[in-house]
């Protein structure tokens, strides 16, 4: 029984990293890092705003946010900041806080932070929102992009 605790370890630790061959990892930012960031070494900025019931979410960050090619362009060329919509986290960016309007998560009630990325624009999910080196905003995408459209949009 005492090498069983072991053996167990042992065969999780060798076989852990082969459940995610082939998937690459992409560096999320904050919205508090951020700021710093673009000061130091500006680059493009990315913005997903999604949903925890989104399913064409949890696809594209299954499907493919996971693909190297997706990874590496990413990882390399911009900074990606992953944005739940409906939050009830305090966000300080900009210099300001941006609290929510319920510290009970609800949908379809949303944080103010992701209705004021979002103004003139429905809450459509998932959101791609393209900000460039001085975070302005280049581009929207409502909707799932495959990788190949990711990579166009990206491009």
């Amino acid at each position: 029984m005492k090498y069983l605790n072991q053996i167990i370890l042992l065969t999780i630790i060798i076989l852990y990293p082969l459940s995610h061959y082939g998937q690459e990892r992409i560096i999320y930012t904050s919205f508090q890092q951020l700021d710093s960031l673009l000061s130091v070494a500006p680059r493009e900025t990315i913005i997903f705003i999604h949903t925890d019931w989104c399913s064409y979410c949890r696809k594209m960050e299954k499907e493919v946010f996971t693909k190297k090619e997706i990874a590496e362009l990413i990882n390399d060329n911009y900074y990606l900041i992953k944005l739940d919509a409906e939050s009830v986290e305090e966000i300080n960016f900009d210099q300001h806080t941006w609290k929510p309007q319920s510290f009970k998560k609800q949908t379809g009630v949303y944080h103010p932070l992701a209705s004021i990325l979002l103004t003139n624009q429905k809450m459509i999910f998932p959101t791609l929102l393209r900000y460039d080196k001085t975070f302005r905003l280049k581009s929207i995408k409502q909707k799932y992009l495959s990788p190949k459209e990711l990579a166009n949009f990206l491009r």
